[in-house]
């Protein structure tokens, strides 16, 4: 998958990085036509990151579609302004094209990274709650964020089963969102809710930077899930070029 070759180099020992798999062989399906690429490619890449994108789009291997994504609820706390934020039903479209900026490749079982940026269209359900009063705040808000960078950091693995096909193993990811720019926004009906919701956005522009950030995170965390099972049914070296040595 994108996020692992984007970060790994050409060659990997399969006595060295490889464990064996505890179960029988499998014939794994062939995927979808892809780019085989070299980590030091980064036009490959982002060929390959884009046809990825869509793969995801199309469902393809049980994949979760992520454009558009449907994300159920995001919630920021900001204790010391006494003000909470939910926001609920989330539609999060233009995640398909997605940018690769960056990559860190470093040796299996140490840290690597990749960079994203995205262009995102969000809209939802917004409730506001304020430590001094009882009643909530009610709107729709549509948002848009322009070069939203994701930084995922993970921990990269393989496995080899009886075949001698490899994969590769993602462990767990850490995400940081960073905005370039304010997200803007629109709020839906013109009533005296949305007046004092937009007011206190517009006041304490942190809150919508964090409320935009936790919905890319949870954003590419969908992003991440696909991305392992992809690798844990396609075989590397049907999107990726490396050197197999057995040992």
């Amino acid at each position: 998958s994108l996020l692992i070759f984007s970060m790994y180099e050409i060659q990997l020992c399969v006595g060295q990085f490889f464990n064996t798999l505890p179960y029988p062989s499998i014939v794994a399906p062939a995927p979808l036509p892809f780019p085989k690429c070299v980590a030091a490619d980064i036009p490959c890449l982002r060929r390959g990151l884009r046809t990825f994108f869509f793969l995801m789009e199309a469902g393809h291997m049980g994949m979760k579609p992520v454009d558009p994504a449907i994300i159920n609820s995001v919630v920021v706390a900001m204790p010391e302004q006494g003000v909470s934020i939910l926001l609920r039903n989330i539609n999060v479209t233009g995640a398909k094209w997605t940018k690769l900026a960056d990559r860190i490749l470093n040796p299996f079982g140490t840290k690597s990274s990749v960079k994203f940026l995205s262009d995102l269209h969000v809209t939802g359900e917004l409730t506001m709650s304020m430590a001094q009063l009882t009643t909530p705040f009610l709107a729709t808000i549509t948002m848009d964020m322009q070069e939203v960078e994701s930084n995922i950091t993970y921990t990269l693995s393989g496995q080899s089963n009886f075949n001698n096909d490899d994969y590769f193993i993602i462990g767990p990811e850490r995400i940081a969102v960073r905005n370039s720019r304010i997200p803007t926004f629109f709020l839906q009906p013109d009533t005296e809710d949305t007046r004092i919701i937009e007011l206190v956005l517009q006041t304490n522009q942190s809150i919508l930077d964090h409320l935009a950030n936790e919905v890319v995170v949870a954003l590419m965390r969908n992003v991440v899930d696909n991305f392992r099972i992809f690798s844990s049914r396609v075989p590397i070296k049907h999107y990726y070029q490396y050197m197999q040595t057995n040992l």
